[in-house]
């Protein structure tokens, strides 16, 4: 038999005025011949069926009844398409399907079925992509990314199916070591259980590796054979996580693939908390920079808003540090653009000064007065309005007012009504950061260095109570407390943490590191807003405890408990 680099495969499509080939007729027959890997002829033709193209072939198609009425008929077409397949091998996608519609019309114009060797590439995709949910044409050109021009017409198919079809030798050839047609016509018959295995060491893995997997939240680590670390992720349930890459590996994209080619061992290292499995991933990842994580590689700067009510007269600006300073930091934001839109959309219903401190001095009106985007301290005596707009500034920022957006709502809607669509459109853009801000801020209604108490929330994996300790933003520590343990027990804890933060000085400016596991601390809570209860520190002790127990109660489904019960 020669082998797969001689054999030339003439892959056809037809496209039928119907399902039944003893009944429907063919409508457009398309071919391509694929050898030594490429495409090198092509066949294509029209044909009338000599009747009505049925409604829903015109739709699926694109072809009518107008279409094919002055085409030529199958009796000279298909001289034209023997001497193209010649003695070639025959390929289809759903071979049964094609073949059965070009002996039926052979059949019918007095001539003897198709001879040729046949190949399915359906059948070859059901053995060598057994994790792929579907096998049809579309699913596949999307897996292997093969553009496919004119979908539903004969030639447009053919030429797809040509071209997975190349991809599918290539893997016969690397993971069957098939060589020649005859090898490929017993695989393609071959039954699923006779198919090669994975390579042995994702069966190793599989037997040896996955079993010990804990059900815990943690980060684990894909290394290769000389122990460098390939890979590292999170997980809220390693075992989970880890097995996914090992079903439906054909399936995986390629880097994916890739990566598990490499792939020789695993390891891992649990965390109390998913949100701790998140911060150990990000650290660790920063540190080793393996070669298959694309994110979390090096720090991203995020702005923060900033507000220092020592100020005689307080602005609001942003930085993208935490300074040791007296001024409160609230965010972060997503970028530098939209802290300037955040703060921009507040000076226009808040108005502060924008000026610096030097032009402040100078005591000169200036353009912003002038627009009435500021109170104009420099010359008149405003303190008393000026310290009731701090106050609105600041409880817009801790995310305890939602007066802004109802301002931009309403600036927007007038902006729409008088038609001046290019300013509707500014504050249509400036209320969604307004309102993706407020509803982070809500979360602790606080700036950073005062985000401090406990998040308690109620695990789905052993039904135990976990408490996650912030304090300045950060995770400092998470505590577990067995499904039977009772509220008071955890009261007394956060006591104990209440009176070390008090006994422990303020964090000074903050580094890379700490700001971004701030932003990530942030961005998981909000995420997991229902179904979390933040309960935080404002410098009551009895209430910071009856608050806890209230909290318990909400989480675990019981009563809460009233004032007198907790007294």
């Amino acid at each position: 038999m020669p082998s797969l680099d001689q054999t030339c495969f003439v892959v056809t499509d037809t496209e039928t005025t119907g399902p039944k080939a003893g009944q429907d007729r063919i409508l457009e027959l398309g071919a391509v011949k694929v050898q030594h890997g490429e495409v090198v002829d092509r066949f294509q033709s029209l044909i009338n069926p000599e009747r009505t193209v049925p409604k829903n072939i015109q739709r699926l198609t694109g072809i009518n009844t107008a279409m094919v009425v002055d085409q030529p008929r199958m009796q000279e077409v298909l001289p034209d398409y023997l001497d193209f397949l010649g003695d070639d091998v025959l390929v289809a996608h759903n071979l049964s399907f094609d073949e059965k519609f070009l002996n039926a019309a052979l059949t019918r114009l007095g001539h003897e079925p198709l001879g040729n060797d046949t190949l399915c590439s359906l059948r070859l995709a059901r053995r060598l992509l057994p994790g792929l949910k579907s096998r049809g044409l579309s699913a596949l050109s999307t897996f292997y990314d093969v553009r496919v021009n004119g979908r539903h017409r004969a030639l447009g198919d053919a030429e797809a199916t040509g071209r997975i079809l190349m991809r599918f030798l290539n893997q016969c050839a690397f993971e069957h070591q098939i060589d020649t047609l005859d090898e490929l016509m017993r695989f393609q018959n071959r039954s699923y259980r006779s198919v090669r295995s994975a390579p042995p060491h994702i069966d190793r893995l599989r037997n040896e590796t996955l079993p010990a997997l804990p059900d815990a939240p943690g980060v684990y680590f894909f290394k290769a054979s000389n122990g460098t670390t390939l890979y590292i992720g999170k997980a809220k349930r390693l075992s989970n996580r880890v097995r996914s890459y090992f079903t439906g590996i054909e399936s995986k994209p390629a880097r994916t693939r890739k990566l598990l080619k490499k792939l020789r061992r695993i390891t891992w290292r649990t965390t109390d908390t998913e949100l701790g499995a998140l911060l150990l991933e990000a650290r660790l990842i920063k540190e080793n920079k393996p070669s298959y994580n694309r994110a979390q590689r090096r720090y991203r700067r995020r702005p923060f808003l900033m507000l220092d009510r020592t100020e005689s007269y307080p602005k609001l600006s942003w930085s993208y540090r935490l300074e040791d300073d007296t001024a409160a930091y609230y965010g972060p934001v997503r970028n530098a653009d939209q802290a300037e839109r955040i703060i921009d959309m507040a000076a226009r219903r808040y108005p502060l000064r924008e000026c610096d401190d030097d032009t402040l001095r100078l005591g000169q009106r200036c353009l912003y007065a002038d627009m009435d985007r500021c109170l104009a301290p420099c010359e008149d005596d405003v303190d008393a309005d000026y310290d009731t707009t701090v106050d609105q500034v600041e409880a817009f920022l801790e995310g305890r007012s939602t007066e802004l957006l109802g301002y931009l709502h309403e600036r927007m809607q007038d902006a729409s009504d008088k038609l001046d669509f290019e300013r509707a459109a500014e504050f249509r853009d400036g209320h969604e950061a307004v309102e993706r801000f407020v509803r982070r801020q809500r979360l602790w209604q606080a700036p950073v260095r005062r985000r401090q108490g406990v998040v308690w929330y109620h695990a789905d994996i052993d039904g135990a109570m976990h408490g996650l300790w912030i304090r300045h933003g950060r995770l400092q520590g998470t505590t577990v407390y067995d499904a039977d343990t009772h509220a008071d027990t955890a009261c007394t804890e956060a006591k104990a943490h209440i009176d070390t933060w008090l006994q422990t000085k303020e964090a000074a400016t903050f580094s890379k590191r700490a700001i971004n596991e701030i932003r990530l601390g942030m961005h998981w809570l909000y995420r997991h807003r229902n179904d979390i209860c933040v309960v935080p520190w404002r410098g009551d002790v009895s209430v910071f405890q009856e608050s806890t127990r209230r909290a318990w109660a909400e989480l675990r489904g019981e009563d809460i408990p009233t004032e007198s019960e907790t007294a």
